[in-house]
């Protein structure tokens, strides 16, 4: 399950708490599934929930949830957003809390046996799918079709 070893590396890189502390961050894998087709194929996929924990967390959680979601969006962008990510916390004092974070990953294996030899070749797919989130880099901005920044838009046409 190399995904989530690579969300990991990802939160403990992008979250200061985790960078502080990266044994405060617990992986665990629930409910997996192996998901193959009947016959000679060794190929497979595994569909499963990672639980990650963070430990007596001191930081706004927005500091955990916008990475994660930023990782989601080059790995996993095909999941239901409303199912993807769900979360508990425990309240530890005014400051701190264990936050259990439980997201839906899927991960392709293409598992490939050479007859001549018997070695099985086994890869794991992660591709990415960059998003291009700045979009385009002229723009204006307008309210009630006053212009108020960026470039100059054409003038309208439209009497109405």
């Amino acid at each position: 399950m190399k995904k989530l070893t690579a969300l990991r590396q990802y939160l403990i890189d992008a979250v200061p708490h985790l960078q502080r502390d990266p044994d405060g961050l617990l992986t665990f894998v629930e409910d997996g599934t192996i998901e193959f087709s009947a016959g000679p194929t060794l190929s497979h996929g595994y569909t499963f929930t990672a639980q990650l924990v963070l430990t007596d967390f001191a930081d706004d959680v927005d500091t955990v949830m916008v990475p994660l979601l930023d990782w989601l969006a080059v790995y996993q962008p095909d999941l239901a957003p409303a199912e993807a990510v769900r979360f508990e916390a425990e309240v530890l004092s005014n400051s701190a809390v264990d936050l259990a974070l439980r997201v839906q990953l899927t991960e392709r294996v293409i598992a490939k046996k050479d007859c001549d030899t018997g070695k099985i070749s086994v890869e794991h797919r992660m591709p990415r799918f960059d998003v291009d989130t700045c979009g385009p880099r002229r723009w204006q901005l307008m309210a009630e079709d006053h212009h108020l920044s960026g470039y100059a838009a054409p003038e309208s046409t439209d009497a109405g």
